[in-house]
């Protein structure tokens, strides 16, 4: 059976929810009157759900990439010695990690933490 094509204003409507905009938003942005019951039932129609479920899956492996990407990079300047922003790539570096939250950590042995800075170990 061929899917049925949505229209444009459905597809509009598709987009603006898989980027995360709330539905009310998302139905004003594609050109529906705002209100809230007829947008949630277009929304609802299974062609305009599956739509959407399409492409926040597009959009979730675009992210996963670029969030790849954007790790490799703030890596490659921090670990540049010459780089004298290394200690701000390396602060980035920790919170994209999510090693800025402790609370996800269960640290349950010691470990040796060596910092470096500009190349220079910090006592």
């Amino acid at each position: 059976m061929k899917k049925k094509p949505l229209l444009p204003r459905q597809e509009k409507l598709a987009k603006a929810l898989a980027t995360g905009l709330p539905l009310a938003k998302a139905a004003k942005k594609a050109g529906y009157s705002g209100e809230k019951t007829s947008a949630c039932e277009i929304a609802n129609k299974p062609n305009v759900s599956q739509r959407v479920a399409e492409l926040r899956e597009k959009n979730e492996q675009v992210l996963e990439i670029s969030r790849a990407g954007f790790i490799r990079t703030i890596h490659a300047r921090f670990a540049n010695e010459e780089n004298r922003d290394a200690p701000k790539y390396g602060e980035m570096l920790a919170k994209a990690c999510g090693y800025n939250e402790p609370e996800k950590f269960d640290i349950t042995q010691s470990m040796e933490v060596v910092i470096r800075i500009g190349g220079k170990q910090v006592e």
